[in-house]
């Protein structure tokens, strides 16, 4: 930006990541991408890649979503009743250069990703069972699949490759200390305040 183009921005991604990563590789016959996720490979066109970044938002737009009379779409364009207003061209250049929709979406996925992590969330995930939504009948292959792409089965991976179960030094030996001496040491790790355990190794003993 400004100058690139869709040319200049896919050859500039080859020259960063093709052959040099196992998840990327380039699109034969059009211009784009391959990225390579745990479910399965995705792929990315590049053709107007930049001029969805090029789409500044129009103050007086964003001033009018912001009184909307719906709340929510308020909320999401309650920083633009803060900006002071500067009509020098000056000021609509700069504004226009970097208030962008894609910015916008950055500044509100950055918020959400602090809320998250400022939180314990706890969720349930719906399993379709069948498709024609009978009760009793599971279709393996279709249940398999959608585990799959939801992570599910990644994460049980990690958990079993990993030590998943931690407790503190004092609180393991209050409770297993006539049982540590025979522990297997691959069922465990000691770091420097809890001790790691394997999946299921803390239910078992």
């Amino acid at each position: 930006m400004p100058k690139a183009t869709d040319k200049t921005f896919i050859e500039k991604l080859h020259a960063i990541w093709k052959d040099k990563s196992s998840l990327y590789a380039p699109v034969r016959f059009s211009e784009g991408f391959v990225l390579k996720h745990y479910a399965s490979k995705v792929e990315y066109s590049t053709t107007g890649w930049l001029d969805k970044n090029k789409d500044p938002l129009n103050d007086n737009i964003t001033r009018l979503l912001a009184h909307s009379t719906e709340r929510y779409v308020a909320s999401l364009f309650t920083d633009c009743l803060e900006e002071t207003i500067d009509w020098s061209p000056k000021n609509r250049a700069k504004k226009g250069a970097f208030r962008t929709v894609g910015q916008k979406y950055k500044e509100q996925l950055s918020f959400l990703m602090q809320q998250l992590y400022a939180t314990e969330p706890h969720f349930v995930r719906c399993i379709l069972p069948n498709e024609e939504k009978k009760p009793g009948r599971i279709d393996v292959p279709l249940v398999l699949d959608q585990l799959r792409c939801n992570g599910v089965l990644e994460g049980i991976r990690i958990c079993r490759a990993g030590f998943p179960n931690r407790l503190a030094f004092a609180e393991f030996r209050q409770r297993y200390e006539i049982l540590a001496p025979g522990l297997d040491s691959n069922h465990y790790r000691i770091g420097t305040s809890k001790v790691f355990f394997r999946a299921g190794v803390v239910r078992e003993t």
